[in-house]
C-alpha cells in the first residue's frame, strides 16, 4: 500500500500553465490532460470531477458504461483491493462516488485540503483497475438488478415510452443504465476494450474547486498523480434524429394514478433559441405559479403536479411536460395540457419572461455554493468548448433571451408530441382524439 503514494522519481512530462477569468485557471499536461481549477475563499474543502467522454450512447451492449462505471469503485487496483480502496478512502476522509449519462461518465471526489495529495493519489488509482473476475461479476448483478427495478418505476416507464417514440437511436433513448439484456452480454474483456478505447487524455477533463489551496500547487500534484494517462481519440456525439407525427404509448398496470410524459424536439445547446426554451420551460411548468400547475391542479384540481423541463443532450435536446394525475382524470389532463400549448403565446409575457430569468439566473448562482456543483460546471461547459467561467456565460445568454425568442421556440418546439402514459386502463384512442382535435 505505500507505494501508491510514492511519487515518480522522474516526470516525463511537462506542464502548461494559464491564469484567465479571475480564480479560473485553465491548462493543459503535456500528455494532454487538460484541467481547470477555479480557487474559492470557502473553507479548505475541494471539490474534484474528472468527466470522461464515455456514456452509455457508446454502448455496444446497453449496459457497458454503467457496468464499466461502478467498476472504477469497486474492483481490485494495481496497488489496492476494493476493500482497501474504499477503507483508504475513508480513513482519509473523503467521498469518491461514479456515474453515468448517455453522454459521459463522471467520477467525483470531495475531500479536506490537508488530504489533497493522497485523495488525487487515490482517484488516479482509479485509472489502474484491474476489472478483476470477483468484483466484475457482482458489479454485473447490481446493473442488472438496478434495471429490473426500473419495471417498477412508473415515471420511468412513462418517460422512457415518450422518448421511444420522440427518438430514432436507441443509444439516446435508453436508459444510461442499460437494459436486462445489454448486461447479460457484457463480457470482461468488453469493458476493459471500452476502458482502453475512450479512457484518455484526449477525451476527458479534470476539474478542480474550493478554498485557501494555491493553484501551482494544485497543479503540480496533477502533474505527480495524472501524468501516466495516455494520449488517444476525441469521440464525438452524432445529431440526434427525430421522428415526425404523433405518438402514444400506454402502458396498463394495476396503478392508483396515472403517469403521463409528453416529449418534444427541443434545442441543442448550440442552437439559439436554446436558452429560450429555458424561459419557455419555467412558464409553462417551472414553479407553482407556471401555466401548468395554475390551469391543471389550481383550476381544475386534475393534477397534484405538473411541471416542464429540457433534457440537454449536446447534438439535440428533449422539451418534457410531465403529470401525475387519478386515474379519472387522465384524459381531462391531457386536454388542458394541449389547451395551454395551443394558447401559450398569451402567456409569454413580459413579466413571465422577467420572472424565468431571475429565477433561472438565481438557481444558478444558489447552486454554485457547493464547490462539487462548481467543478460539474467546469467540465460541462469544457466539453462544450464555453470558455471563461460557465455560469458568466449562463446569466449572459439568459439575460439576452427576448419576448419573441420565447415565441419563436414556442412554435418551433411544440409540433410532434410523444406520449408516455402508465395508467390503469387504456387511454390510447381517446388521447389520439384530443391531440388531432388540437391540429396535430
Amino acid at each position: 500500500m505505500k507505494k501508491i503514494f510514492v511519487m515518480a522519481a522522474v516526470v516525463v512530462l511537462g506542464l502548461s500553465f494559464c491564469a484567465s477569468a479571475g480564480n479560473l485557471y485553465s491548462g493543459q499536461l503535456s500528455n494532454g490532460l487538460n484541467y481547470r481549477i477555479y480557487k474559492t475563499n470557502d473553507l479548505p474543502i475541494v471539490s474534484v470531477d474528472i468527466k470522461i467522454k464515455a456514456g452509455s450512447y457508446f454502448d455496444k451492449n446497453f449496459g457497458e458504461a454503467d457496468v464499466l462505471s461502478n467498476c472504477l469503485d469497486s474492483c481490485d487496483t494495481e496497488h489496492l483491493t476494493s476493500d482497501e480502496f474504499r477503507d483508504m478512502a475513508d480513513k482519509l476522509g473523503g467521498r469518491i462516488s461514479t456515474s453515468v449519462s448517455k453522454e459521459y461518465i463522471d467520477i467525483n471526489a470531495k475531500f479536506t485540503l490537508k488530504k489533497a495529495d493522497r485523495m488525487l493519489c487515490l482517484l488516479s488509482e482509479m485509472f489502474k483497475s484491474k476489472f478483476d473476475k470477483k468484483n466484475f461479476d457482482f458489479v454485473k448483478r447490481q446493473a442488472s438488478d438496478k434495471v429490473k427495478s426500473l419495471q417498477n418505476d412508473n415515471d420511468y416507464l412513462a418517460i422512457h415510452s415518450a422518448f421511444v417514440g420522440l427518438i430514432k437511436q436507441p443509444a439516446y433513448y435508453h436508459t444510461s443504465l442499460g437494459t436486462i439484456n445489454g448486461i447479460g452480454n457484457v463480457k470482461r474483456k468488453d469493458i476493459i476494450e471500452f476502458f482502453k478505447r475512450y479512457f484518455n487524455t484526449d477525451n476527458m477533463v479534470i476539474s478542480i474547486s474550493g478554498g485557501k489551496f494555491n493553484a501551482k500547487d494544485m497543479e503540480k500534484l496533477l502533474k505527480t498523480h495524472f501524468s501516466f494517462l495516455k494520449r488517444g481519440k476525441r469521440y464525438s456525439f452524432a445529431p440526434v434524429q427525430f421522428k415526425s407525427g404523433v405518438f402514444i404509448k400506454d402502458i396498463i398496470k394495476p396503478v392508483k394514478q396515472s403517469y403521463i410524459y409528453t416529449a418534444f424536439e427541443g434545442f441543442k445547446p448550440k442552437d439559439k433559441l436554446y436558452y429560450a426554451s429555458k424561459v419557455l420551460s419555467f412558464i409553462l411548468g417551472g414553479n407553482l405559479n407556471s401555466v401548468l400547475m395554475k390551469d391543471i391542479r389550481t383550476k381544475h384540481g386534475y393534477a397534484y403536479s405538473a411541471f416542464s423541463f429540457n433534457y440537454d443532450l449536446q447534438q439535440g435536446g428533449i422539451f418534457v411536460i410531465g403529470m401525475q394525475t387519478q386515474n379519472i382524470f387522465t384524459e381531462d389532463a391531457v386536454r388542458r395540457l394541449f389547451d395551454d400549448i395551443k394558447n401559450i403565446n398569451k402567456f409569454i409575457t413580459d413579466d413571465r419572461i422577467e420572472d424565468a430569468k431571475r429565477y433561472l439566473i438565481g438557481r444558478n448562482e444558489i447552486a454554485l455554493q457547493s464547490s462539487l456543483s462548481i467543478v460539474n460546471s467546469l467540465s460541462s461547459s469544457y466539453m462544450m468548448n464555453i470558455k471563461g467561467l460557465p455560469w458568466v456565460h449562463f446569466k449572459r445568454k439568459i439575460d439576452t433571451v427576448t419576448k419573441n425568442e420565447v415565441i419563436e421556440a414556442a412554435k418551433q418546439i411544440f409540433q410532434n408530441p410523444s406520449i408516455g402514459i402508465v395508467s390503469n386502463k387504456n387511454h390510447k384512442n381517446d388521447i389520439e382524439k384530443i391531440v388531432k382535435s388540437y391540429g396535430y
